[in-house]
């Protein structure tokens, strides 16, 4: 089966847009920052997994999602270093290597490749 790379386009789209709205307060802020976090981080992970059914592979990833966020934010609150800006990028660091690893594993598994 051929992997796209919609996703990990998607991916980096989004985060250099949430980027752009956090830093110049554009009014639709919320909106980006809620697709982000709810599905970015997670599907960063769970396309490397090559799950074959649509539905599954969204599932997973908005429960991976928010996991991650979940431990992002309670790590940094237990290492007393709080901040709402870190701790985006943090899970936009985690975003964006999830990306380049899909890139490099479509990149991989060409199907002129498979024999």
């Amino acid at each position: 089966m051929k992997r796209s790379i919609w996703w990990p386009i998607i991916i980096l789209a989004s985060a250099v847009v949430l980027v752009i709205v956090t830093y110049t307060g554009a009014p639709f802020r919320p909106a980006v920052a809620f697709w982000f976090l709810l599905i970015c981080p997670g599907m960063a992970i769970v396309r490397l997994l090559h799950i074959e059914e649509w539905m599954a592979e969204t599932t997973l990833a908005i429960a991976l999602s928010i996991a991650i966020n979940t431990l992002v934010s309670e790590t940094m609150i237990l290492a007393r270093i709080w901040s709402p800006k870190a701790g985006l990028l943090a899970l936009i660091c985690i975003s964006m290597l999830g990306a380049a690893c899909q890139i490099i594993d479509a990149s991989v598994r060409r199907p002129d490749a498979e024999r």
